[in-house]
């Protein structure tokens, strides 16, 4: 009997033993959902940028939006996008970029990978990563790794389809290696600050480093200019150039989009030169032809007038005893004087002074015309319709927003915060004012 106690209290206890134990799993693997979890935030945006994610399909960038670790993104022509990973790491993404962002670990065991096929971003890493952090960009043909920095990596591919990737350091050390066929890299050299260096050539047929010199700041893009000035405006350490360098170069490089700008305009100009005097030839015969037949109209007429006269005289129309053909001065004929014609004085007609007309008088009065005066005409002013904000909120942060013309309807996001459950709204409902729709 006493053995038999002994055996269930044994098993009650490896019972209790397991609950706990499951608990501890079960508690382990949530908080480890939340020591994984790292911020990946677009907090600007200028332009457009398109977010591409696993399961998901395509969506619009849009500021104040996460990003989950695997996103692509693609930015767009004459576009940037601002990224902040936790809250010491930003980056700053240029136009006709396109780059894979993977983050793992917490802020303080962090791993973050870039992946850029092409374009190029600027990466300030404000505290120096802990032993087991990491910081990777990867480039088609290279890989960079940093501890602690302010760095630019620019992937480009020439004319003849070999790849180049140079990295501009701008404050720490960053190692760079080539990336070999199969997949490993290869020799490693350090670019420190003030200095940049390339990797030229594919991995797959073989790639080489440049030896680091000094960087070459005339030739950094005007995005990449004006990102170092805020830089430098709040005491980061910028090595190499100074702010007044900085904005001789940055007035440069805008003077220089600026004359870009023009020589487009001009040439769109030139190619849609043959047109424009095309128009101009028709306009010049159709006031021809508007003064002959002013011309036939003043020798028909005793008293003739101009457009928009004060109406006792037309155009076309005699005094009355003058009659075309030969009927007698009052009756109606095909060019009488006050019975109305073709373009009389005071009768409504083609051409009339006052009276509303295809073509009215310079100055009409209060009567409507094609081009009237005070009166509203073909061209009034249009007014924009007003916009308002859609934003979706999830766990108190914004998953994603919209902007929703007036009485118009907003619509459901592709991506889905989660698997299971729904946006607590109905998007029939015309938006007339700023709203914002819950995850439920």
């Amino acid at each position: 009997m006493q053995k038999s106690k002994g055996i269930k209290i044994a098993a009650l206890l490896c019972g209790a033993v397991v609950a706990i134990t499951g608990m501890v799993l079960a508690v382990s693997h949530f908080f480890k959902g939340e020591e994984f979890y790292r911020s990946i935030l677009i907090y600007e945006l200028k332009g457009t940028a398109n977010i591409e994610r696993e399961g998901a399909g395509e969506i619009r960038a849009a500021e104040d939006l996460y990003l989950e670790s695997g996103d692509r993104l693609t930015v767009a022509d004459g576009s940037s996008m601002r990224l902040k990973l936790d809250d010491d790491k930003y980056a700053m993404v240029e136009e006709n970029s396109i780059l894979a962002i993977e983050g793992a670990g917490d802020a303080q065991d962090s791993k973050t990978r870039i992946d850029l096929v092409q374009g190029a971003i600027t990466n300030e890493i404000q505290n120096p990563l802990s032993t087991d952090s990491t910081y990777e960009v990867n480039s088609p043909n290279s890989v960079m790794a940093v501890r602690g920095t302010i760095f630019r990596v620019e992937a480009t591919t020439d004319e003849e389809g070999e790849a180049c990737t140079k990295v501009s350091v701008f404050s720490g050390k960053v190692s760079m290696s080539a990336l070999l066929a199969d997949g490993t890299v290869g020799e490693e050299i350090y670019v420190d600050a003030g200095e940049e260096a390339s990797c030229i050539g594919d991995s797959s047929s073989g790639s080489y480093l440049t030896e680091p010199e000094a960087i070459d700041f005339e030739n950094l893009p005007l995005q990449a200019l004006n990102f170092l000035m805020e830089l430098v405006q709040r005491d980061a350490p910028v090595t190499g150039i100074s702010q007044d360098e900085l904005s001789g170069l940055i007035e440069e490089a805008e003077a220089w989009e600026d004359e870009e700008a023009d020589y487009e305009e001009d040439t769109d100009e030139e190619d849609t030169g043959e047109s424009d005097d095309s128009e101009y030839e028709d306009e010049a015969d159709d006031t021809e032809d508007n003064s002959a037949i002013d011309n036939t109209s003043s020798s028909d007429s005793t008293n003739s007038g101009s457009t928009g006269s004060t109406g006792n005289t037309g155009n076309t129309g005699s005094t009355g005893n003058t009659r075309t053909p030969g009927s007698s001065g009052t009756t109606p004929g095909t060019n009488p004087g006050t019975t109305p014609g073709t373009n009389p004085g005071t009768t409504p007609g083609t051409n009339p002074g006052t009276a509303p007309g295809t073509n009215p008088g310079t100055n009409p009065g209060t009567a409507s015309g094609t081009n009237p005066g005070t009166t509203p005409g073909n061209n009034p002013v249009v007014t924009q319709p007003k916009e308002f904000t859609v934003k979706f909120m999830y766990q108190g942060k914004v998953f994603a927003t919209q902007t929703v013309e007036d009485g118009q309807c907003a619509e459901e996001p592709i991506m889905k915060p989660k698997k299971s459950g729904a946006w607590d709204f109905d998007f029939s409902t015309a938006i007339k004012k700023d709203t914002t729709i819950k995850w439920k």
